[in-house]
């Protein structure tokens, strides 16, 4: 694991690793899984039966038996009927689910529905259509960057885009622009020389980079400094373009010539905003009072 990663939580830095391989991204479904039934029954300890069927459902075989994938989640304990608790390796040595209880560590229980949004999100990004077969590329991870952005995920924006950054050394300009403006949002006091530093980037960026509207970016950016001025915080929404919205223009055409030359690599190919987020509906149940365990 990279030092970059160090300060993230295990749920996040899971995601981190989920971002570079998507098909994995069922294990997650054992901890949206496990929200519902914490909502449902309102209790923080879980049948652990109950909890497998829930996950399994949508897939008929999530790869890895579930004792390696709640070792692997690394926060989630089980409890035996005499209530004997098992973390960490020991979850390896159980045999059946049968007559066993799941919960959290203390530390995910204290904002819990905060908690549970996150993964929703995190589900949204990484099941977006634009997700699969290229995540490897440097146009792949853009929009898998920018989907993390726009969900709000800052923090994680910020660290994937730095990732991105040493990974792909001819656009490190571009995922620097966009791991500044994320670290911006993720910090606080908000640091406005973060977004300045940010806009210088983006003003030396083409009009559209790897399907990214990076005009549009720049001039939102420059909008949200302004606001701030006026003690005014809004946030922005990366936009993608389609080739049916393109414009030819002098300004493509000089930077078609320039990439004809060897400069910096950039795409055009068509992209659409499949963004997207079904938290509410998740969340539209009035939710019980949970019991602490």
């Amino acid at each position: 694991m990279l030092r970059i990663w160090d300060e993230l939580d295990r749920v996040e830095n899971l995601f981190l690793e989920l971002l570079d391989d998507p098909y994995k991204k069922d294990v997650l479904l054992y901890l949206i899984c496990y929200c519902q039934l914490v909502r449902r029954w309102g209790d923080y300890e879980v049948g652990l039966e109950s909890l497998m069927s829930c996950a399994e459902k949508p897939y008929k075989l999530i790869p890895g038996s579930w004792q390696d994938i709640l070792l692997e989640l690394g926060i989630l304990y089980v409890k035996d009927k005499n209530g004997k608790v098992y973390t960490g390796k020991d979850i390896l040595t159980l045999q059946s689910p049968k007559d066993m209880k799941v919960g959290i560590s203390p530390e995910y229980r204290e904002d819990f529905y905060k908690f549970y949004a996150k993964l929703l999100k995190y589900w949204s990004v990484l099941s977006s259509k634009k997700t699969f077969g290229g995540v490897s590329t440097p146009e792949g991870s853009a929009h898998l960057l920018a989907l993390t952005f726009n969900e709000k995920l800052f923090r994680e924006a910020g660290y994937y885009a730095r990732l991105l950054s040493m990974r792909f050394p001819r656009e490190k300009l571009f995922f620097d622009a966009l791991a500044l403006l994320s670290e911006f949002y993720a910090t606080k006091p908000r640091d406005t020389q973060r977004l300045k530093r940010a806009i210088v980037l983006l003003r030396e960026l083409p009009p559209v980079y790897y399907a990214v509207n990076t005009e549009k970016l720049r001039k939102d950016s420059e909008r949200l400094l302004k606001d701030l001025k006026k003690g005014r915080l809004n946030y922005i929404k990366i936009e993608f373009i389609r080739d049916g919205k393109r414009r030819g223009g002098l300004l493509r055409r000089l930077w078609n010539f320039i990439r004809s030359l060897g400069g910096r690599r950039w795409s055009s190919t068509s992209s659409e905003t499949d963004y997207y987020s079904f938290i509410e509906l998740f969340l539209r149940k009035p939710r019980k009072q949970m019991t602490p365990s």
